[in-house]
Formats: structure tokens, sequence, C-alpha cells
């Protein structure tokens, strides 16, 4: 019998790895509509898709980490959603339900925002942030693509909010949602990792949350679109992640796929 190496072996579970972490971000644009106030060349959808953004290739200043005082910032990484604008995502592989995710959150959309910096301490000034946090956007969510539900989400819940990206950080796993903006008021770059808990950041939703017209809870077992329609200022969308099944197999995935994640370029 032929011996298979280490290396083939490895290579095969590089691959597999990355195979199934890729499936974990919106993969298709269903639909796109700027909206009014986006930046001129901020409307390229296709910058939703795939993981978040980890660095900024900047063209004079060279490449930067994306985190918390730094967001991601250039046309190929964000894409705005203006008032009466929306944009709607397809994910290869079903986003499921399941209350033992962590903090019961089945998916983290990343936005734009950055906390405010204090320069002299570099530090977060009060938690507010510069950019980011101010929109009107609301999310549903469709298992077919034809029949929508909007996610009531708890108030401090917000698309382009609450929590900037961390390059450095786990995009499928969200952050503890009962933090607030003041709970990083005065921190540096690595107290406020240490909050996130690993995390990369966004903002967390849960399928729980689903309502139908007449604002009656829907229960959803699984969807594969989610829409974001924009009813107030300009948010920029990054990227869109779904929170992997708790299971061995998954956080095994997830760890080994983290070395790839932090080497991508998007």
């Amino acid at each position: 019998m032929k011996k298979i190496s280490i290396v083939t072996l490895a290579l095969a579970g590089i691959l597999s790895v990355s195979s199934t972490v890729r499936a974990q971000f919106a993969g298709t644009v269903v639909s796109y509509t700027p909206g009014s106030g986006v930046t001129s060349g901020y409307t390229a959808p296709t910058s939703a898709l795939g993981a978040p953004s980890t660095v900024t290739a900047d063209p004079f200043w060279g490449n930067s980490p994306v985190d918390p005082f730094d967001a991601p910032y250039l046309s190929s990484q964000i894409v705005g959603i203006g008032t009466g604008g929306s944009l709607t995502l397809q994910f290869n592989s079903p986003i499921q339900k399941d209350p033992n995710h962590p903090y019961g959150l089945d998916f983290i959309v990343f936005g734009h925002a950055g906390f405010n910096e204090d320069f002299g301490t570099f530090t977060a000034t009060d938690g507010s942030l510069y950019t980011g946090g101010d929109n009107g956007v609301t999310v549903s969510v469709s298992a077919d693509g034809a029949t929508f539900y909007n996610l009531a989400a708890p108030s401090g819940t917000m698309v382009d909010g609450l929590y900037p990206t961390d390059g450095s950080g786990n995009p499928l796993l969200p952050v503890n949602p009962s933090l607030t903006a003041a709970d990083f008021s005065g921190l540096t770059l690595s107290q406020i990792e240490a909050l996130y808990g690993g995390s990369a950041g966004g903002a967390g939703f849960d399928l729980g949350w689903a309502v139908d017209g007449n604002n009656q809870p829907v229960a959803l077992s699984s969807i594969e679109f989610i829409r974001l329609q924009n009813s107030g200022n300009v948010a920029y969308i990054d990227a869109i992640s779904a929170v992997p099944e708790p299971t061995t197999g998954a956080l095994a995935i997830v760890g080994a796929g983290l070395l790839w994640l932090n080497r991508r370029k998007k």
C-alpha cells in the first residue's frame, strides 16, 4: 500500500478548513440599491462578501492592521447603504438557529465603525464612535429568498456601530452583547481586545428575534438570506459571518481556520 505523506494530509486538512471557513461568510449578492448619500466609489456590493477585513492596504501609508481604532475604509473593503438603500446577501450554507451559540447569537454583521481615540494616551476617549453608529438599518432574514422577516433587535444592537472590528480576532465569535459603549471608555487596544474575549467584533443577531408583519414572533430554524435596509444615515458594511455550530469539530475547524483568516487580505 502506498503511504500518504504528512504533507499531503496537512494540505488536505488546510483545503478542508479553508472551504469550511469560507462557507461561514456571505457568498452571493442577491440585490443592491445604494440609496442616497453614499460616498462616490463605495457602491460595489461584492465588497461585503467573504471575511471581514484584517488589513488596510493603503497605497500611501502601507499595510495597516484593522482594529477598533482603525476601521476598514477602502472601497474594496466596504459598501455603502444610504437612505432608502438596501443590500441582500445569500449564504452558500444555511445559518442555523441554535440557543447554544455564544450568547444565543447566530450571525454577525461587520461595518466601518471605529472608537474615538485619545492620541495622548492611545485609549478610547469615552466609548463613542468617530464613524458609524448613527443610521436606521433594519435587518431581515429569509429561508427561501422570497419571504423576509424583520429581526426585532434589542436596544443598542446596531449595524455599523458597536462593536468595531478587530482584525486579529475570531470573526465567527460574537462579542458579549451586554457590553455598552461606556465599558470601553479609557481602554487601550489590548484592554478592548480582552473585553472582546477573542472576538473580531461586529454586531451579533439572533434568529429568535424574527417577527412577522404583525410584529408576532416567528420560529425560524435556519435562513440563507439576509437583507439590510436603511431609512437613516449612511451605513457601510464589510462582511457578515455565520456563527458555527458549537461542536468539537466546528471549534477545531474555527481554530485552525484562524491561521488562514489572519493572513487573508480582503
